[in-house]
């Protein structure tokens, strides 16, 4: 049996993980859960899954973890829980929120471990570390995104020097007819309704802007070792082709399903075998009809300005993630409008002087400046 350790478990992916765990109980026991702060859902998993620690980041939320948990598990600090839980079992999920799944991930990779990754900001922000952390370990990293686990099942049918391009696919989110002016009137309760896929606030927010899939456009540079000239991103309403890879002979191989992260979730944690789910069959009757067209760079510049970051390189990518971060917040608070998110970005985009020579160490420093530089400037 595989052990699991879960790295935002409360989280929409960290939920879905446990569904897959209860579905494959012969196949998966639950060593170690961890979230931001979310103490009664924690406990309430804690209940069901029965892990050995289970720990909490925050710090007024750790007090309370330890008041109610009854000293029935082992309570991780604070500071020690995700480090502490990327190296607890077999197989480590990472789907917590922010630069925060960075350091778990590369730390789980230098000691050996398989680590199905839900988390953008780790590949956009820190991808070369996290590249370097998986040649130098044993460890394996499994992607968890509906699109890059589309390319990796794709990739199968070829080796690596066989593929001529990736194509990611993206939905277009709920305003993929929208003007530009109609844009500007666009709420959180508006962008938070997603017309295909239940996930969280943020990345609802970043799938509405299309910055989802800019971010995902760097992580696939990552992944899959290609250059930006080798992924092409179309629109595709449907949201049943997850993805495409085209091989040098011009076949293109692609995933199907319905809109669901079960599969890809189970995928990365049954490797290299499947297993059956509960998910519905693809009914091609049904579906009817597939559409692809191209994303409106006009109407959704975060897009645009991802793919500049991803050609800029060097720090541009930990910039257009902090910015981002600040501004969806912001959106989500209701201090500015939807299409101030893409505005602030390229804001601070432009007045970045871009850096290639930096560490790890470097990273959470230039988010938490951006930050604060932008809060002393919105």
């Amino acid at each position: 049996m595989k052990t699991v350790s879960l790295i935002g478990s409360t989280g929409s992916i960290g939920r879905q993980t446990l569904d897959v765990v209860k579905m494959h109980k012969d196949k998966f026991s639950v060593k170690c859960l961890t979230a931001r702060s979310n103490v009664e859902l924690l406990l309430k998993q804690a209940e069901e899954f029965l892990p050995e620690y289970i720990g909490v980041t925050d710090t007024d939320k750790y007090k309370e973890l330890k008041t109610f948990s009854n000293n029935k598990y082992k309570i991780l600090a604070p500071d020690e829980a995700n480090m502490f839980a990327s190296t607890a079992a077999d197989f480590i999920v990472v789907s917590c929120t922010g630069i925060n799944g960075l350091l778990p991930t590369i730390n789980a990779l230098k000691n050996g471990k398989n680590v199905g990754l839900a988390n953008k900001e780790t590949l956009v922000t820190g991808g070369k570390f996290v590249i370097d952390a998986l040649r130098e370990g044993k460890g394996n990293l499994f992607p968890i995104d509906s699109e890059h686990s589309a390319v990796w099942q794709s990739l199968r049918a070829g080796n690596e020097k066989e593929v001529k391009k990736v194509i990611l696919t993206a939905s277009g989110g709920p305003f993929v007819d929208y003007t530009k002016e109609e844009l500007k009137s666009v709420t959180p309760s508006m962008a938070l309704k997603h017309p295909n896929w239940n996930m969280g606030g943020k990345i609802t927010i970043d799938s509405a802007t299309l910055m989802n899939k800019g971010l995902e456009f760097i992580e696939a540079m990552y992944l899959f070792d290609l250059k930006p000239e080798q992924i092409e991103i179309v629109v595709h309403r449907q949201s049943i082709i997850h993805s495409m890879v085209e091989y040098i002979d011009n076949a293109v191989v692609c995933e199907m399903s319905y809109p669901t992260m079960i599969i890809p979730i189970q995928y990365a944690m049954t490797y290299p075998e499947r297993s059956e789910t509960e998910i519905k069959s693809l009914d091609f009757c049904a579906v009817g009809k597939f559409d692809f067209e191209k994303p409106r760079y006009d109407a959704f510049p975060c897009l645009r300005l991802a793919l500049n970051a991803a050609q800029y390189g060097g720090i541009m990518p930990i910039v257009l993630n902090a910015a981002n971060d600040f501004a969806v917040y912001e959106f989500l608070r209701e201090k500015i409008g939807f299409i101030d998110i893409a505005k602030i970005v390229e804001c601070e985009l432009n007045r970045t002087v871009n850096v290639n020579n930096y560490s790890l160490e470097d990273i959470p420093l230039i988010d938490r400046e951006v930050k604060e530089r932008l809060e002393g400037t919105c």
